[in-house]
């Protein structure tokens, strides 16, 4: 999942702290948002994304490998 993202420049979505090290190690791309929140239904994550829209923007226009997302 990690080279198809970077191959086709992807950010990745994820509950999963794993990405987050994997970003820290081998840098970007890709980015990964990392979703603070615990498993929730579809459209609770959608709220939150939507929520935060403007943050991941800029996001993922800077230098940053990895947004965590409360």
């Amino acid at each position: 999942m990690w080279q198809f993202a970077r191959a086709n420049n992807y950010t990745i979505v994820s509950l999963d702290a794993d990405f987050v090290e994997m970003a820290t190690l081998l840098g970007h791309p890709p980015k990964v948002i990392w979703l603070r929140q615990g498993n929730r239904p579809t459209a609770a994550v959608e709220v939150l994304l939507r929520n935060h829209a403007e943050l991941i923007s800029t996001f993922d226009s800077g230098s940053v490998a990895c947004l965590e997302i409360y």
